[in-house]
């Protein structure tokens, strides 16, 4: 089993070998303690197991020391990377798209992670950013990429500091911009970002995307182009990523 507190949401998975048996995901709020129960309640239910079924248990993010029964914690970073590498071993690089940051992972051709930078100063271009970007346009993020289709000409974002970018976006609306327009602009300005921290280690030639934002298949298309190389899906929900690669740790114990 694997546990993920993040700063945004939660997330728990229960693996049988690489076997994604059952997940579960909610938002993380002050009471962590009892929330993540009900899920790992909830999520045992799913795959049809108890508790004493579970050979090994890890958490991981920012709130995994307030967790209770699990048999060690282990940082995003490798987490992310193991579950990156494990899964598709073919790439080199994972660049997490988190709640609050956004990381870019090297891996070697193990699949260990070598190095890693994080934007943690910022959270331009995150998972919050997007959130706080869409609801000043109206829509939420589940509805980015439907909304962004309908584009005739995506308007320019210049910002990449999140309250003068929502200041932009509000002035667009005000404008009389088309929300799609201002949507397709804000998903080419959060891929800028992205773009850019990856691009911190040069060149790589085939890489993944995890965490919420890698769920926009807009913002995907156009980190692609910018980055260039080959990009390979993670194959579950992006937002499992550091809870998978928990699990698999603790499956290795």
């Amino acid at each position: 089993m694997g546990i993920d507190v993040g700063n945004l949401l939660s997330k728990v998975v229960i693996l049988n070998g690489d076997s994604l048996l059952a997940s579960g995901i909610i938002e993380t709020t002050g009471n962590i303690a009892d929330e993540i129960d009900g899920l790992v309640a909830s999520v045992l239910s799913d795959a049809g197991l108890g508790r004493e079924k579970v050979e090994g248990a890890a958490g991981t993010g920012s709130g995994a020391e307030l967790l209770k029964n699990v048999d060690f914690r282990e940082d995003e970073v490798t987490c992310v990377g193991a579950a990156a590498g494990y899964l598709l071993p073919e790439i080199s690089m994972a660049v997490d798209i988190g709640g609050q940051s956004i990381t870019a992972i090297l891996l070697d051709v193990e699949g260990e992670v070598i190095n890693f930078m994080r934007n943690d100063k910022c959270a331009s271009g995150s998972g919050r950013f997007l959130e706080v970007m869409s609801g000043a346009v109206g829509i939420g993020v589940d509805a980015i990429d439907e909304t962004a289709a309908g584009a005739k000409k995506p308007v320019q974002i210049s910002s990449q500091c999140g309250v003068f970018a929502e200041s932009e976006v509000i002035s667009h609306v005000n404008a009389g911009e088309a929300a799609a327009d201002i949507v397709a602009g804000l998903c080419e300005a959060v891929a800028n970002i992205v773009a850019a921290q990856a691009r911190k280690f040069g060149a790589e030639e085939k890489y993944t995307l995890t965490g919420g934002v890698a769920r926009i298949d807009t913002i995907n298309r156009v980190i692609s182009d910018k980055l260039g190389g080959t990009f390979f899906p993670f194959p579950h929900d992006p937002r499992l990523a550091s809870a998978i690669g928990a699990a698999l740790l603790a499956g290795m114990e």
